[in-house]
């Protein structure tokens, strides 16, 4: 089983424009609305992945119930815990015309000690069934930049990590199996611009000798990079034709973890990762993958050591 916890979940509404006009009044052409944010998107990729999953998060207000409703819909387990504050709305516009994402995030509510304690207990009530953890997601007002560490701290599997500064910081001194900053939050975890690929290798295993197994961080289009203390990586991605970004990261966290729990080596499940992403990219929502799609781009995907 793979478990996938965190506190930032949302509601999400995907507009489509025709050509977005920044201070006019913009028509849409469509509206879609889906349960959404990091812990959801993984948990829905890695129901999409054939793998068995359970979610863990806290959630809130009227959106509590669209969220339950969706994932029931989709067949993805959870655990959804009481929130107080009404969980956030999220949206994206997609502009047709340029090819443009334009994210309107809301940041996630509040939560007291008492709703960070009952999670916390809830993911050690569930973490000793897991083979592989995601934990992700910012943490919210309320909860401790601790929080991973001390998640991790009860763990015995492999963890993915998404996270970033203090939290990042924190959580590494519990070594984490992977972490996937993007390379601004690399930047701001060691409080350094890294302009050039080396100075961005060097950064990544820094993170490595802090803790991380591995450290991945993604470029986009152009290359994704994964290092340890002695290996380093280069992906290219495989092409895929852009309909909505929102939820890549989400998707490559997801298909790493079920490449790991499938017993595949390390950089081919980085490889299935990026493949889960990708196919991501081209569905209007997040995280509803395919199996068969993703595994044509795996075959896409080239890698290669560097010494």
């Amino acid at each position: 089983m793979i478990i996938a916890a965190g506190l930032s979940p949302a509601w999400q509404q995907i507009l489509e424009v025709d050509s977005l006009q920044v201070g006019e009044v913009n028509r849409c052409q469509s509206a879609h609305w889906s349960a959404s944010g990091k812990v959801i998107n993984v948990g829905i990729a890695v129901r999409h992945l054939d793998i068995s999953c359970e979610s863990i998060f806290s959630a809130g207000g009227y959106t509590r119930e669209l969220i339950e409703a969706d994932l029931t819909q989709l067949h993805v387990p959870c655990r959804i815990l009481d929130q107080q504050n009404p969980t956030r709305i999220c949206t994206t516009v997609l502009d047709r015309s340029t090819g443009q994402t334009t994210e309107l995030v809301e940041n996630a509510t509040a939560v007291s000690a008492e709703e960070v304690s009952a999670f916390a207990e809830e993911y050690r009530n569930y973490v000793s069934s897991a083979d592989v953890v995601v934990l992700t997601g910012s943490l919210p007002t309320g909860a401790p930049a601790t929080l991973y560490h001390d998640l991790l701290a009860n763990t015995d599997c492999p963890v993915i990590l998404d996270a970033r500064g203090p939290e990042l910081e924190a959580a590494l001194m519990q070594s984490p199996f992977l972490v996937k900053p993007n390379l601004e939050e690399l930047e701001q975890t060691l409080a350094r611009p890294l302009p050039s690929t080396d100075q961005m290798i060097k950064g990544m295993q820094e993170i490595n000798q802090r803790g991380a197994t591995w450290v991945v961080i993604s470029q986009g289009k152009d290359a994704l990079w994964a290092t340890s203390e002695q290996q380093v990586y280069r992906f290219t991605p495989a092409k895929a034709k852009v309909v909505n970004p929102i939820g890549c990261g989400d998707s490559l966290a997801a298909g790493i973890a079920c490449g790991i729990h499938e017993g595949r080596s390390i950089p081919d499940a980085i490889r299935w990762g990026m493949a889960s992403a990708a196919d991501n990219l081209t569905q209007l929502l997040p995280a509803r993958l395919s199996k068969t799609r993703v595994q044509t781009f795996f075959e896409q995907i080239e890698m290669e050591q560097l010494v």
